[in-house]
């Protein structure tokens, strides 16, 4: 049994299948997101798109360093920071110390300012005994 077909069915039917070919490539588009998905769609652009992949992969690449050595340098300049502060602190505090020191030093020379007999009466060493004193000069 034989089908003859018009010439404008086989015209509708030759206008379906195109459709339905239309249909399954935007599919396939939708799907990847791609607009060209093999060489054979269009060997000039899926070439094209496939270098400036490779292109964008290696400028990704560069710019995770980029970032962990400004990450790195933030980390570094926090640290420096801290340690400025540090030697701030040190430097108050022998500053501190000096003037305490220069405040409890002996401004009298001569004689002895302790004795040995303040040394037994009181437990203190000979050094403990002459910082606790305050000596004035009365010229």
């Amino acid at each position: 049994m034989a089908v003859s077909l018009s010439a404008g069915v086989r015209n509708n039917l030759s206008t379906l299948q195109s459709t339905a070919a239309q249909s399954a490539q935007i599919q396939n588009r939708l799907a990847t997101g791609k607009k060209v998905n093999s060489a054979i769609d269009s060997p000039v652009n899926f070439f094209t798109a496939a270098s400036l992949n490779d292109r964008s992969s290696q400028l990704t690449g560069l710019l995770d360093g980029i970032s962990n050595g400004i990450q790195t340098i933030q980390a570094a300049s926090k640290g420096i920071d801290g340690i400025t502060k540090l030697v701030n602190s040190l430097q108050s505090t022998l500053k501190q110390a000096q003037a305490d020191a220069a405040q409890n030093r002996p401004t009298k020379a001569g004689t002895a300012i302790a004795t040995q007999a303040e040394v037994v009466a009181t437990s203190k060493s000979l050094k403990d005994i002459a910082l606790d004193k305050k000596l004035v000069d009365d010229n």
